[in-house]
């Protein structure tokens, strides 16, 4: 009786915090009113560490020395307008390690989304790598299909590299790794 008692209790929340996803809003805001910072920074890495994959970690690892990797951006758009972008592609994936390189596309899409990655100007020192990528079938694959759908599709070479919200969330994640050990 006293063990199921003391796991009823361990089960419960404590102030400032959540046994499991928020059920409203309301209850968020609730939450926020109780919690410290240091509630609320344990409650910000277990969100972000849920929302990634293995192949995203070792993709932000491979970057958070501040390197740069050659990527590939297919979008349309005018001169004047930033352009609607279609598909990213990078030999970083490669550089990682990651398991699942045919989906380099996809992982770059969402860490572009939670702006944890951004993209700068084409740079000479790569100009090797920029044309090996090109050649790469599944970049050529994704260029034809795209091709396809949208016949003014620009190719803009560009260097992919962690962004200063990335860099803060490298650290902060750090930081919680370190509190484990």
């Amino acid at each position: 009786m006293l063990q199921g008692l003391k796991h009823r209790l361990e089960g419960l929340e404590s102030p400032g915090s959540l046994a499991g996803a928020a059920d409203s809003f309301q209850q968020l805001l609730e939450v926020s009113m109780e919690q410290s910072q240091e509630q609320a920074r344990a409650m910000l890495v277990s969100q972000i560490l849920a929302g990634t994959t293995a192949d995203e970690a070792r993709l932000l690892a491979a970057l958070s020395d501040g390197s740069g990797f050659p990527m590939l951006t297919l979008y349309t758009g005018g001169r004047f307008s930033p352009g609607v972008v279609h598909y990213r592609h990078s030999n970083i994936g490669r550089a990682a390690g990651i398991q699942c390189t045919d989906f380099i596309a996809f992982y770059l899409s969402r860490l572009f989304a939670r702006g944890l990655v951004v993209a700068a100007g084409f740079s000479e020192a790569r100009r090797t790598d920029y044309e090996l990528l090109e050649g790469d079938s599944d970049y050529r694959k994704a260029e034809e299909a795209l091709k396809a759908h949208s016949p003014k599709l620009k190719v803009r070479r560009e260097t992919l590299h962690m962004s200063p919200l990335g860099s803060k969330v490298w650290a902060l994640l750090g930081e919680d790794a370190a509190s484990e050990e």
